[in-house]
């Protein structure tokens, strides 16, 4: 047996005298804590949004929490590293690789099976999508290599603080006079320990302040599209956190489930609650003392290792992490791809490395391994209120079952009855299957047809303010273009003529996707521009006559008066600029590349895209990329023009490899096909202008100038910008659903 060097017999004393004061108060806690949730429900439910002015009461909680955990983690993981002989620290570093090897099995089996929940169908894509730049590369260097210890605690970098504390407690493990370092070390301990505990006994009051601006606040409508993840990523946490790591336990150690259980409950409720396992840290650590302090027969000559356990398995892979990557097979099932068998080995090893810095950081690299579409990682940063919560209740476990059976296996109480190990292994299996097999049912049944791409950016609504008188403007779409029946009479202007005849005409193309195309349900024109021809409508007093623009010809309708403005994303061009008069431009979009989403990688770096020695680009007639790609590219380049970008995603042109479009009307268009996406090489260096167009009238043009600078000015503008291109939709402005409200009636 390996013992660890202490001679702080009266602490050990004090110690154990605390934990039988504390286990007497353990379920009066509990119950606390549990009655604090409740009350913080039923008062959100009751009061609604008034509830987020009780917020700060939880953030003092939670920051009281954390000003102790780091230093804490550190100075105890120092002590007691430091404490050990090489010897036993050999022993200590195989027990601990032993146990977290195989917690790391059981939740890759858990993890296989669970993926078999999403069934096979065909779905639709993300609702909404931004243009963003390639998500940042995780920095392992300072993730892991204390360069300045000072940093890494400002920073909360446990990583780093946890390499630095074991370097030190490693250098003193040989040091001739460490006792003299050990004894106040182990002094500040108990001190950050006691401090922890303090604070611990205002879980109650943060624990109601936290769920009741939760429960007053959050909205269930913003979760809908996550149901499948959230569902299987929920009960797997639970079958994980309450079954089968328990059970696991049970089964080579003495202990019983219930006594498991009872000392892990308290620190599971505040990390669910809070959604942060660092902050609980201490109280896992007295949860696993308190354990090994009621069970003799575990061994008491490990009571301090706890806390360097804990400390020492924090910064690693926990259960919670891996399972996080069922977020992989969900998008696939999402979207109705298959992930490639021959990918599973990346996936596994990239998202094992990743699990040492944010998921957030990972998870971009995993979509483009799995060749799944990118689109949906905005999806999982919403998901991130209750999915984390889910991680941390598994987190937590994971610290408390490592440590139990790392000291098990040190102490030699550490039992395999291969029996009951089968039996029980198989048990799990088959409860977890089965899970799986009923949320697949459940899926199946009431998800199949709630998601296709007719649902998706071609059903957006034209967002109107109440009371407007905008959404009442008349609106007719002529199916062919004419000239205008009525023409300008001698001094008349255009303004004058349009108010005359009560519409103004407008020319569109529908295939200029956001910015005027027709929705899928209903037909309707919607987009930026055309949200904006309703406000100009709006501004003269007059209906809209929306005329289509035909391919190639906008010039000589212009000319021929078919319509007094062209508003459908048109591009500046040198021809352009040379026959049109002098007009503003109203946005500069971005230049950027639409491919295969596994091919997105390839056409990130404008160097690499000009080295290729075959190169094959879709342009659009009559654009500006049409008119300058042949400038921009390798001569070699081959260039095919398309009458609409529709012809490129339907594999008209199946050996083109990427379509030269606007990065905003890119991100549009792989909103219905996402199996592409947009790629920057240029790296927002390349803006293109967009103008409206009229034919040889400056006063009409001088009209459109100053009536763009008020709809700029007064909020217009970047409201159809954030709806349309950035695809937000405005903030909800009713007030959330409370009793104190809808029922009572007490408060408008």
């Amino acid at each position: 047996m390996v013992v660890f060097a202490t001679d702080l017999e009266q602490h050990d004393r004090d110690v154990r005298a605390g934990f039988v004061i504390a286990s007497k108060r353990f379920t009066s806690m509990t119950q606390m804590i549990v009655v604090g949730i409740i009350a913080g429900v039923l008062c959100g439910l009751f009061f609604g949004e008034s509830t987020e002015s009780i917020q700060w009461v939880g953030d003092v909680y939670v920051g009281l929490l954390q000003m102790a955990v780091l230093p804490y983690v550190a100075v105890s993981l120092v002590a007691n590293t430091g404490r050990l002989s090489p010897r036993s620290s050999y022993q200590l570093l195989r027990s601990a690789v032993i146990v977290m090897i195989s917690l790391w099995l059981i939740a890759i089996i858990t993890l296989v099976i669970m993926t078999m929940a999403f069934p096979v169908w065909n779905t639709g894509s993300f609702f909404s999508s931004r243009f963003s730049e390639t998500p940042p590369q995780p920095n392992w260097m300072e993730l892991f290599v204390p360069s300045n210890p000072f940093r890494s605690l400002a920073e909360n970098a446990i990583p780093a603080v946890v390499v630095f504390s074991l370097g030190v407690g490693f250098a003193l493990m040989r040091h001739p006079r460490k006792e003299q370092l050990l004894e106040p070390l182990q002094v500040f301990v108990e001190v950050l320990g006691k401090l922890n505990r303090m604070v611990a006994k205002l879980t109650p009051i943060g624990m109601f302040a936290i769920v009741a601006s939760t429960a007053g606040t959050i909205s269930p409508e913003k979760f809908k599209l996550l149901q499948g993840y959230l569902l299987t990523y929920g009960v797997s946490a639970l079958l994980l956190t309450f079954i089968v790591l328990p059970v696991f336990v049970t089964t080579v150690t003495s202990l019983r489930y219930r006594d498991v259980i009872r000392v892990a409950r308290n620190p599971l409720i505040t990390a669910f609650v809070i959604g942060n396992t660092f902050v609980v840290l201490p109280m896992i650590i007295d949860a696993v003392k308190e354990l090994f302090d009621d069970h003799p027969t575990l061994g008491h000559s490990h009571h301090n290792s706890p806390g360097s356990l804990v400390a020492l398995a924090y910064p690693f892979p926990d259960v919670g992490r891996i399972i996080g990557l069922i977020f992989l097979p969900f998008a696939a099932w999402f979207f109705g791809n298959v992930i490639d068998p021959t990918t599973y080995p990346a996936l596994l090893g990239v998202g094992f490395l990743g699990s040492f810095g944010k998921p957030v950081i990972t998870l971009p690299l995993l979509l483009e391994i799995a060749e799944l579409p990118s689109d949906i990682f905005n999806l999982y940063l919403a998901s991130g209120v209750i999915a984390a919560r889910f991680g941390d209740l598994m987190k937590s476990m994971h610290l408390i079952v490592f440590s139990i059976l790392t000291i098990a296996i040190l102490e030699g109480t550490f039992t395999i009855k291969w029996g009951r190990l089968i039996s029980r292994i198989c048990g799990a299996l088959l409860l977890v299957g089965l899970s799986a097999g009923l949320i697949r049912g459940y899926l199946t049944n009431e998800f199949q047809d709630h998601y296709s791409k007719e649902k998706l950016i071609t059903q957006r609504e034209m967002q109107f303010h109440k009371f407007s008188s905008v959404a009442d403007v008349t609106v007719k779409v002529l199916e062919r273009s004419q000239p205008n029946p009525d023409p300008i009479e001698p001094n008349q202007s255009r303004v004058q003529r349009i108010q005359q005849r009560g519409f103004i005409r407008v020319g569109f193309d529908a295939g200029k996707m956001p910015f005027a195309y027709f929705r899928a349900d209903t037909q309707m024109l919607i987009g930026f521009d055309i949200q904006m021809a309703y406000y100009l409508a709006d501004d003269l007093g007059v209906g809209i006559e929306f005329v289509p623009i035909e391919q190639g010809k906008l010039y000589q309708q212009l000319s021929a008066d078919h319509f007094d403005v062209a508003m459908s994303a048109i591009e500046g061009s040198v021809r352009r600029a040379a026959s049109m008069p002098s007009v503003d431009a109203y946005m500069d979009v971005t230049l950027a590349f639409v491919v295969p989403d596994h091919k997105k990688s390839e056409f990130q770096d404008k160097a690499e895209i000009l080295k290729r020695p075959q190169l094959k680009l879709a342009v659009i007639k009559g654009g500006y990329f049409a008119e300058h790609l042949f400038r921009a590219m390798p001569k070699n380049t081959q260039v095919v023009s398309l009458e609409s970008p529709e012809e490129y995603f339907n594999g008209v042109h199946r050996d083109v490899d990427g379509l030269v479009i606007s990065a905003e009307s890119g991100s549009a268009w792989t909103l219905r096909n996402p199996q592409f996406a947009v790629a920057n090489p240029f790296q927002n260096r390349v803006r293109v202008p967009l103008y409206y167009m009229t034919g040889d009238d400056i006063a009409f043009g001088m009209f459109l100038k100053n009536w763009l600078a008020l709809k700029r000015s007064n909020g217009t503008y970047d409201e159809l910008y954030d709806h349309w291109i950035l695809g937000e939709d405005p903030v909800d402005e009713t007030n959330r659903w409370c009793i104190l409200r809808d029922v009572l009636g007490w408060i408008d």
